[in-house]
Order: C-alpha cells, then sequence, then structure tokens
C-alpha cells in the first residue's frame, strides 16, 4: 500500500472552502478528509463545528461512481477537557473510519489567538501541555495525536526550551500516546509555515527513546494545492532517525508503509 495524506480539510470545515474533486486530481488510490469538530470553537466565535456527517456520506456516495478511489471518512477531534461525553455521543452515532485527536483552545481561547502574546509564554506552553495530556487520558479511541507543537505557533520555542522546560511534560505526554497505540504526526503546516521543524526534531528521538514506532504525515491541506505538501522534507528528517516505514489507519486495521 503506498501511503496518503491523511491530515486533510474540506468544505465541511469551518475554516475551508475546498471541493473534494480538486484533491482527486492527484489520483491517490485512498482519500480521507479530516474536517474538524470543535466545540464552542472561539475561532468560530464559539459555535459548535460538527462536521455534517450525512453530507459527507452522501458526498462519497456520489465520488466512489465515479473514481477509482478508496474513499475513507476522517475527522479531526479538538478536545477541551469536559467536552468528552459530547464528543463521545456523537461519535457512537457517526463512525469513522479515522479520527486524529488535537488541542486547538482551551474553552476560552485558540492557542493561535493573539490574546497568547500577551501571556508568559511559558505559561501557555504549560497550560498547553498539561491539557494534552489530561485528554489523553479521559478520552480514547483516536488513532493519531496531531501538531504536538501547535500551542507554540505563535510563541517563539526552540528545541532547547523544550528539553529544558518541559520534557517531562512531553515524556509524559508520549508515553499516553504509546500506550494507546497511536501514531505521532508530522505536521506539514507546522513543519514549513510555522517554522517548527526543529521541534520536530527534538521530538522524534524523545518519541523513539520511549518505544514509539508509529509515524503519519499531514499536510494539514486547507485548500488542494497544500495535498501532501513537504512529504519528501518530512520524509528525510524521519530516515535521520532510522525511521523507515509510516503507519496508515482504516478502522480498526493498521497498515505500515515505506516511507515515500
Amino acid at each position: 500500500m503506498k501511503y496518503y495524506d491523511q491530515h486533510l480539510h474540506t468544505f465541511l470545515s469551518f475554516d475551508s472552502k475546498e471541493i473534494f474533486e480538486n484533491y482527486l486530481l492527484n489520483k491517490p488510490p485512498y482519500f480521507v478528509a479530516t474536517d474538524h469538530l470543535d466545540l464552542r470553537n472561539p475561532g468560530d466565535n464559539f459555535q459548535d463545528d460538527i462536521p455534517d456527517y450525512d453530507k459527507l456520506a452522501q458526498k462519497l456516495s456520489e465520488l466512489e461512481a465515479n473514481y477509482p478511489t478508496t474513499f475513507l471518512k476522517g475527522v479531526e477531534i479538538g478536545v477541551v477537557p469536559g467536552q468528552e461525553e459530547q464528543i463521545n455521543a456523537y461519535l457512537n452515532d457517526h463512525p469513522y473510519d479515522l479520527k486524529l485527536l488535537s488541542i486547538h483552545q482551551n474553552g476560552k481561547f485558540d492557542y493561535m489567538d493573539d490574546v497568547v502574546l500577551s501571556k508568559d509564554k511559558y505559561k501557555v506552553a504549560k497550560m498547553y501541555f498539561d491539557q494534552m495530556a489530561q485528554v489523553l487520558d479521559t478520552f480514547s479511541g483516536a488513532q493519531i495525536l496531531t501538531h504536538f507543537e501547535y500551542g507554540l505557533r505563535r510563541l517563539d520555542f526552540t528545541a532547547e526550551d523544550l528539553e529544558e522546560h518541559f520534557e517531562k511534560e512531553l515524556t509524559t505526554i508520549l508515553k499516553k500516546v504509546i500506550q494507546k497505540e497511536m501514531a505521532l504526526e508530522i505536521n506539514a503546516k507546522s513543519f514549513g509555515y510555522y517554522q517548527n521543524a526543529n521541534l520536530y526534531r527534538y521530538i522524534i528521538p524523545l518519541y523513539k527513546s520511549l518505544g514509539g514506532t508509529f509515524f503519519t504525515l499531514g499536510s494539514d491541506a486547507h485548500q488542494a494545492s497544500d495535498y501532501e505538501a513537504l512529504f519528501p522534507e518530512m520524509s528525510g528528517l524521519l530516515k535521520e532517525f532510522g525511521v523507515n516505514f509510516l503507519v496508515t489507519f482504516q478502522k480498526n486495521d493498521r497498515f505500515l508503509t515505506e516511507l515515500p
């Protein structure tokens, strides 16, 4: 099986207008859109952003009749502690083949909002990593932990900062990821646009040293032109640390594929 992008957004996300057909110009053997599920989303006036599952199912049914691609249902779940019961109630009635776990916001602000610039960066990072650790304890069923450094994107952090100030918290997080047999995502927007490749250069060997073996690449594309963005560069970084395989998820199945 050839590896395929496992982090994509379409018009079913509040922050994308992209249509499925534009992604399919890449002729992927498998295709999965992972649109946002974020309750009381500060990035959208505190609305509940829940992808329209019926519209997704209808769209995939239409596409299956016209494309040789195998289509999967995916979702990116942003979790704030206290929301788990409501999220699980939705997921129980709406089965997905792939579930990404993300920490985007804390119920008051998104970690990408300007408000973080007025706060102590170490306190923001501690809040973010503590929330991630708590969610990994209280929420189950996701297969991939996305963009581990999302909460640091607006702040100035180096790999040395993480090692000195947050290695304990990150070790706790990564042990939980490993225990749950989840994968760690290398995120193209983080790697390229937000110039955080150095933070991945730090986290990859730490994850491996704890016994972590599952990695994914995700473009986090919100437009089709970013499909599989920076995959060669991110693959090259993984190879530097002796990683030669990626993992794909399809419901309860897990497949290892060679790095592209």
